[in-house]
């Protein structure tokens, strides 16, 4: 089980936090770091209320202008061999979901936390990207389990108009944020889903809630999370330099990936940056992780793309220098 699974409710400190953002010089001071790091720069940011502003109906949450022209130009640069940076979207939605609202070709796009995995092309149209996706075959014997979990909680609850039922094949997500009570709505699902467990004989499904504040989420017991998603992602692209953008509790797995691994190896520039909710701080445990703040998902495009053109000062100073192209 990943190290971010639970089956609790909020945050015990969603409230407590002030919105605040990390002084200017902080911000400007860890771009540095991070681009003045070897090639390449793993830059690991989630959807949902990091690059989409967050919002009560998850069908309508949409990609902010200011990020999409900033990955846009962030996969531009790491169009070259070897690549100078790495963006991968680390995300609870599926694949295909979240690449046709981020619409960025030439990225690593990672669903269900990381159960899922295809990257899109350059140009490459991202209706294209499904016949891409990769899901290792043992999980294949959560989706019938998964699929009666997702109509039977449903029906057992009546079909509320709060409720929106996201599957994923091995896993069912049950987002219960359009709730006026977000946790006693929580709380109605999580029993729902015993009472369907029970009648239909669901006790050894394999599958295990994984943490969250206005959602129910059901995966495989073994298929990890972002922790291990982020792990494959260094280990895949042995970076010189990894950063994590996240703004709720599941991101709380990957900013301790990045936490361990600068640890492990003292030499690779880990950061991790908080991002908080219009109106709601990112949870505390979020926060005792990160080693920046960002206001809003509004300030994370033009953070991106600072760190962009950092980059490419970088890149050309370090050109300059040896009379040659690009590292």
């Amino acid at each position: 089980m990943s190290r971010a699974a639970a089956a609790g409710g909020a945050s015990s400190g969603e409230v407590a936090s002030s919105i605040e953002a990390s002084p200017a010089a902080e911000r400007r001071r860890l771009v540095s770091d991070l681009a003045g790091a070897p090639a390449p720069l793993l830059v690991v940011v989630d959807f949902d209320g990091t690059l989409a502003i967050g919002s009560r109906d998850p069908a309508a949450a949409r990609i902010t202008p200011s990020a999409q022209r900033a990955l846009r130009q962030l996969a531009a640069q790491g169009a070259g061999l070897p690549p100078r940076v790495v963006v991968a979207v680390l995300t609870g939605r599926t694949v295909a979901d979240v690449a046709d609202r981020v619409r960025v070709g030439g990225i690593e796009y990672l669903g269900d936390h990381g159960l899922q995995g295809a990257t899109l092309p350059r140009g490459a149209r991202t209706a294209t990207i499904a016949r891409r996706v990769t899901t290792a075959e043992r999980f294949d014997r959560h989706r019938d389990p998964a699929e009666v979990l997702a109509i039977g909680v449903a029906a057992d609850l009546g079909d509320p108009p709060w409720l929106f039922v996201e599957r994923k094949g091995p896993s069912v997500a049950f987002h219960v944020r359009q709730a006026e009570d977000v946790a006693a709505a929580r709380a109605l699902v999580v029993a729902a889903i015993a009472r369907v467990e029970r009648a239909h004989g669901l006790h050894d499904h394999g599958l295990a809630h994984y943490r969250g504040r206005s959602v129910v989420d059901l995966r495989p017991v073994d298929a990890g999370g972002k922790h291990e998603a982020v792990e494959r992602l260094i280990a895949t692209h042995a970076p010189g330099a990894v950063v994590a953008l996240g703004d709720e509790l599941s991101d709380v797995d990957a900013f301790e990936a990045v936490r361990a691994a600068r640890q492990a190896d003292r030499r690779l520039v880990g950061r991790t940056i908080a991002v908080h909710g219009e109106g709601r701080p990112a949870p505390d445990e979020l926060l005792a992780l990160a080693d920046a703040r960002l206001r809003s998902a509004r300030d994370v495009g033009p953070w991106l793309a600072g760190l962009g053109r950092a980059l490419a000062s970088t890149t050309a100073d370090r050109a300059g220098r040896s009379g040659g192209g690009p590292d």
